[in-house]
C-alpha cells in the first residue's frame, strides 16, 4: 500500500509539472533599437498588442502544451526582435495543444509585424508602423495612431475603430468594418468580404472601398465634408444621405448603378466601388 501510495503521488507530481509547463506564462523582456521592429510569428492561440511603459519589449507567453516553445532572437544591433512559435521535434501538437498566447508590450515608436494562421490578432493604443496578417484570425485595431497600418487576410474579419494614418485592407473573404478611421490616404479591398463603415471620413485624404461581391455600406454625419461617387456594375446602388449634385463629373450616373455628389466643401475624396454587390449610404 505504502508503494502504491508513492506511485500515485509520483504520478500526480508529474501530471502537474506538466499541468504547469504547459499553461503557466513566461515572461521575456527583449532590448529593442529607437525606430527597431518586432516580428511575431504564431499560428494558433491569440496575439495582443499594446504599448508599453519600458524602453524594452515584455512578452508574456501562455503556452497550452510542453509540446511548443516561444523562440526569441535579436540582431546584434537590436534593430530587429523576432519572436516566434516553434514545435518541438517529433511532436504533433493536436491543434489545442499548439496555442501560444502572447501579451505584447512595445515602446514607443517601434514597428511591428504580426503573421498568424487561425490566432486573432488586437492592437491596442500604439503609435506605430503596423503590418498584420492573419488567415482566418480575426484581426482587431483600437487607437491607432500617426501609423502605416497595413493589413492582409484570407477569410479573417477586420475590425479598426479610432484609428489615424495611413491605412491599407486587403481582404478574400473576411468582412471589414471601418469606425472613426481616418487618414490622408484609406485603401480597402475584399473579393467577397462585406464592407462597413462609420464616420466622417475627415482630414481632406483620400478614401478607395472596393470589393468584387460583397456589400458597402455606408455611414455619415451631416457635418462630413465629401466629394463622393459610388458605382456597381452589375449589382445596385442606394443614397439615403443628402448630396449636391456636381456640375461636372468623369462619368454619367446611371439609375440604379451609380451616383455622385458632395457634401458642405467636399473636402475629402471617397469612392466606393463594387462589381456585383450592392453599396448603401446614408446619414447617422
Amino acid at each position: 500500500m505504502k508503494k502504491l501510495a508513492l506511485i500515485v503521488g509520483a504520478t500526480l507530481m508529474m501530471a502537474a509539472k506538466l499541468a504547469l509547463a504547459g499553461n503557466s506564462p513566461h515572461q521575456f523582456k527583449l532590448s529593442v533599437a529607437n525606430g527597431g521592429l518586432v516580428n511575431v510569428v504564431n499560428s494558433s492561440g491569440s496575439v495582443t498588442v499594446h504599448q508599453g511603459t519600458q524602453r524594452q519589449v515584455l512578452v508574456t507567453a501562455t503556452t497550452h502544451s510542453d509540446k511548443v516553445e516561444v523562440d526569441t532572437s535579436s540582431t546584434p544591433d537590436n534593430k530587429r526582435v523576432d519572436i516566434r512559435t516553434h514545435v518541438l521535434a517529433q511532436q504533433k501538437p493536436s491543434s489545442e495543444e499548439a496555442k501560444v498566447d502572447y501579451d505584447i508590450a512595445v515602446p514607443p515608436g517601434i514597428s511591428v509585424t504580426v503573421s498568424t494562421a487561425t490566432a486573432p490578432i488586437t492592437v491596442d493604443n500604439l503609435s506605430a508602423d503596423l503590418t498584420l496578417s492573419s488567415d482566418t484570425g480575426l484581426i482587431t485595431v483600437r487607437g491607432a495612431s500617426n501609423s502605416y497600418l497595413e493589413v492582409r487576410g484570407v477569410a479573417a474579419p477586420v475590425v479598426l475603430s479610432n484609428v489615424t494614418g495611413h491605412i491599407d485592407v486587403t481582404s478574400s473573404g473576411g468582412a471589414v468594418k471601418l469606425s472613426n478611421v481616418v487618414g490622408p490616404k484609406v485603401t480597402v479591398g475584399t473579393t467577397s468580404g462585406d464592407i462597413t463603415y462609420e464616420g466622417d471620413f475627415s482630414g481632406g485624404g483620400s478614401y478607395v472601398l472596393t470589393t468584387h461581391s460583397g456589400a458597402i455600406d455606408v455611414t455619415l454625419p451631416a457635418t462630413a465634408s465629401v466629394d463622393l461617387t459610388a458605382r456597381s456594375v452589375t449589382g445596385s446602388v442606394q443614397n439615403d444621405y443628402p448630396l449636391q449634385s456636381k456640375s461636372h463629373m468623369t462619368f454619367v450616373p446611371l439609375q440604379g448603378r451609380s451616383f455622385a455628389g458632395t457634401s458642405n466643401s467636399g473636402s475629402s475624396s471617397v469612392e466606393l466601388q463594387s462589381f456585383s454587390g450592392k453599396i448603401r449610404v446614408k446619414k447617422q
